[in-house]
């Protein structure tokens, strides 16, 4: 508690001091840029959380970055960081029980359990004329998907400013494409090439160690993490709602279902998978496939410069390359993912504080072309140059690099969310081909989501056993992991599963998710 206090405090501290300066240039008071003030600039205090991000927990006095965010916005900007995950949860639950509430505030919802009732008495402003007046940056760059979320409107009125994550989708197929070329193959694109590949992968040394057996064609994490291949493929995917028969559904109680089941059981008995795909833990897993144990795996391609994509990544072997390439194409589809809203956090408006409308304009600015350098780059000859008419930044440039400094810039003070992949970053980062052909390689992997925007069900949170997805202590899962490993037969497994998650509580959440369907879609 005490560390938090003093984070907060030298935040605000930081905050005076660029205030201070910026009022002193010249000995006059600067016309704001963004709010258009003739009185000089107002002054506009953000709560944000820290994410755990090392600039922003150790924000320290006269700090560069707040500055420049305030010199180009043309407000005086007081940035509050407070904790991160549960620690944010509680300190918001405190501020919003006090009353003291500063100008905007990053939240997860306008109906987040950190402000229950907030939004139902009236303490956040309606935004709708405001943004219709002040936010053409808004309107034009969020889309339209994003406005139409829970987190954001009510009864077709906006409460809320969606900051959105790096991609609208990052989730794609890591491949060793050194694997690939020493065994004269080329990237796999249906599910039999990579039942190909895995067999080839098993009958070769691939890492050249000596030992055959210790690599896998497909390396898998506990709990499916990172790993839900081969279930889209077969028409349907475990986490994924589906709208059958009028009915929106969880895919992991399909019948397809036991077509992926039955292939994944296909993987384990074949050698295909390390068979301790239900105990790897991330560390280990991570670990692993830097050993050369995984001939292929899933992650993000916001990781490529950071884990995967650099031969130095891969400790005994030099040679190491990857690529990034689609899910398989399967007898019922393909895909990773479903497609999601895209919203990384979500700015309130107090209306007892009357800020809206500026709140509004700094955020519009901060949609703007001439705001992305900033949160893309940082600030002109300290984080970059400019050489031939070109941005030149490097990651590796201390700059940058110390204490995450590129994250306070990109992330921590980014009202627009995270702008770590931003196209001003994309093109001047390493790699950068292969990263924008990643990205777009992810958004093909996105399946179609029936319950985009669907809010947790209430007959699902007393009961973790029965949630969708393959998550630890689930009914799924014990029933996945039974089956694939040859301690239960398919058939009566599945069909008992299904039956005992219905009567547990399944038909409950199917009818609330449907009821929940036809009332947002107004059918």
């Amino acid at each position: 508690m005490t560390h938090a206090k003093k984070t907060i405090a030298s935040v605000f501290a930081v905050s005076l001091v660029a205030a201070t300066v910026l009022a002193g240039c010249g000995g006059k008071e600067e016309q704001g840029a963004a709010g258009g003030q003739s009185q000089g600039p107002k002054k506009l205090h953000l709560l944000l959380s820290h994410s755990n991000a090392k600039y922003a927990m150790q924000a320290k006095d006269d700090d560069p970055y707040v500055k420049e965010l305030s010199k180009l916005s043309g407000y005086y900007i007081k940035a509050e960081f407070l904790g991160h995950g549960n620690d944010f949860t509680q300190q918001m639950t405190v501020r919003f029980a006090s009353g003291e509430l500063p100008d905007a505030i990053r939240t997860d919802s306008i109906n987040s359990t950190m402000h229950p009732g907030a939004l139902d008495k009236g303490v956040f402003e309606d935004l709708t004329p405001i943004i219709e007046k002040y936010g053409q940056n808004l309107k034009k760059k969020i889309p339209a998907e994003a406005w139409k979320s829970p987190k954001v409107s009510k009864d077709g009125k906006i409460f809320g400013i969606p900051a959105l994550s790096a991609l609208p989708a990052s989730r794609v197929v890591y491949i060793r494409q050194d694997w690939l070329d020493k065994l004269g193959m080329k990237q796999p694109k249906t599910v039999d090439d990579f039942l190909a590949y895995f067999e080839a992968v098993k009958k070769e040394d691939m890492n050249g160690n000596g030992d055959p057996n210790d690599e896998y064609g497909f390396y898998v994490r506990e709990n499916l993490i990172y790993s839900n291949l081969f279930f889209a493929e077969f028409g349907a995917e475990p986490g994924t709602w589906y709208l059958k028969n009028g009915q929106l559904q969880p895919g992991m109680i399909q019948p397809e279902m036991k077509d992926a089941i039955r292939f994944w059981k296909e993987l384990y008995d074949k050698g295909y998978i390390n068979p301790n795909l239900f105990t790897n833990k991330a560390a280990d897993w991570e670990a692993g496939i830097k050993q050369g144990k995984g001939g292929l795996w899933l992650h993000d391609v916001t990781n490529y410069n950071t884990n995967w994509g650099l031969p130095e990544f891969y400790a005994n072997e030099k040679n190491a390359k990857v690529s990034m390439i689609q899910s398989p194409e399967g007898p019922k589809g393909q895909g990773i993912s479903p497609a999601g809203d895209q919203i990384y956090f979500v700015w309130v408006v107090p209306a007892k504080n009357k800020s809206a409308e500026d709140v509004v304009k700094f955020l519009d600015w901060a949609w703007s072309d001439e705001a992305e350098t900033f949160f893309a780059l940082g600030i002109k000859d300290k984080n970059y140059k400019v050489e031939n008419g070109k941005p030149v930044w490097s990651l590796t440039d201390p700059a940058n690099k110390d204490n995450d400094a590129s994250v306070f810039y990109q992330l921590s003070i980014n009202p627009r969310g995270d702008g770590r992949m931003l196209p001003r970053v994309l093109d001047v980062v390493p790699n950068s081909e292969a990263l924008k052909a990643g990205i777009k390689t992810a958004q093909e992997n996105v399946i179609q989501n029936d319950a985009l925007h669907m809010p947790t069900l209430e007959s699902l949170k007393t009961h973790p056993e029965l949630a969708v997805g393959t998550g630890a202590g689930t009914l799924f899962l014990d029933m996945f992991a039974k089956v694939v490993t040859g301690k239960e037969p398919l058939d009566s497994a599945f069909d008992k599963f299904t039956a005992e998650w219905k009567r547990r509580g399944g038909d409950a959440a199917i009818k609330e998710a449907t009821d929940w369907y036809n009332g947002f879609h107004k059918k």
